[in-house]
């Protein structure tokens, strides 16, 4: 040994170190190695966004991470009682839900608060969209009148209640959330209060609802094909329907597009959750990171002409005319979004009433 030069021992070090290396670096030296051959399940939406979602955001995510996701498609109601189903032996992980099941899902234990320092992504989110912590937005529709472009729409929702709108008029069915929205503002016509004030004296206003039955032609529970009807011309005006269910047709040059009267205008939340207990939590947090992530929202925006919760993103023209984004455009078409802790004890009580005044 002492006859091998310097040179010669420093080639033999070298190589035996190079050897051992890829036996002895542990994983963090790999990136996001310790998400590898870990899955989680998820709950997302039905539809073109949940298309989206598993075709464009799930595959990048798993790349990056090397992770599995499966994601199931279903809606709020659905979502909830699938956490409630297997809530002592949790089997997701993320869910997607609308804001008015955030409130349920707190009270009944199936979620749990976003870990703040695991999620840099919310550094950029607007705070009206964080919920306290238990959830967040991830696309946030206008919920308005719709119209055939042929029309010219009230500038007030009280004008819908005159005669010259007899038959003229689609309502959305009471089973879907955006009959809520509908609610309020016959509450804010009969008492000139703000919806924020309007929504806690809808038990008084169900006389205002029944005087609007006459411009009424049918209920519809399909926003898309509400928004098809409109735009052959069923029917002039369709209330209240979200955003997202209307432009896609506005935006394939369809005569049927959104208009904002003067009271204002309800935010549709599509959101995400922690599931309380749910598999490889860690990964379940990153994800939720991933959906919120600009390049994320961005794309997912484009695709579902919604807004992002995210401060900070750029869009064109085009595609600004179809979301209300940033935050001041928001503010400026009078986006609310209602108590639903509150609405949520009252909304079996208000449905049972609607279907009595429109079912006969």
């Amino acid at each position: 040994m002492t006859n091998i030069s310097r040179r010669t021992f420093g080639k033999l070090a070298l190589g035996a170190t190079a050897i051992a290396a890829p036996l002895a670096a542990p994983m963090g030296f790999v990136r996001n190695g310790w998400a590898a051959g870990k899955e989680i399940q998820i709950g997302i939406w039905g539809g073109s966004q949940g298309e989206f979602v598993k075709k464009k955001i799930i595959p990048d995510f798993e790349k990056d991470f090397g992770a599995k996701v499966t994601a199931e498609e279903g809606f709020t109601l659905a979502n909830v009682g699938k956490m409630r189903a297997t809530k002592d032996n949790p089997k997701f992980s993320v869910m997607f839900i609308d804001d008015v099941a955030i409130p349920i899902c707190k009270t009944e234990g199936l979620i749990e608060q976003m870990p703040k320092g695991d999620m840099p992504a919310l550094a950029n989110l607007y705070p009206r969209f964080g919920f306290d912590g238990w959830a967040s937005a991830l696309a946030i529709s206008v919920g308005s009148m719709f119209h055939n472009s042929s029309v010219n729409p009230p500038a007030s929702y009280a004008d819908l209640w005159k005669p010259e709108y007899a038959g003229k008029l689609k309502l959305v069915s009471p089973k879907n959330t955006p009959s809520v929205f509908f609610l309020i503002v016959a509450a804010a016509v009969k008492s000139g209060k703000p919806f924020s004030e309007a929504q806690y004296l809808v038990d008084d206003s169900f006389d205002k609802v029944a005087e609007l039955k006459p411009n009424i032609m049918n209920l519809f529970d399909n926003g898309p094909q509400a928004a098809n009807e409109v735009a052959q011309g069923q029917a002039d005006i369709g209330l209240l329907e979200l955003s997202k269910y209307i432009y896609p047709y506005t935006a394939k040059g369809a005569p049927v597009t959104m208009s904002f009267p003067k009271e204002g205008s309800f935010a549709g939340n599509n959101c995400q959750v922690l599931v309380k207990g749910g598999p490889n939590r860690d990964v379940a947090v990153a994800f939720m990171n991933r959906m919120l992530e600009a390049k994320t929202q961005k794309a997912f925006s484009e695709f579902a002409l919604t807004a992002p919760p995210v401060s900070g993103i750029e869009f064109s023209e085009e595609t600004l005319k179809y979301i209300a984004y940033p935050v001041e455009e928001m503010d400026k078409r009078g986006l609310f979004t209602p108590d639903w802790e509150f609405i949520n004890g009252k909304r079996s009580a208000w449905t049972e009433k609607m279907n009595g005044i429109f079912s006969v």
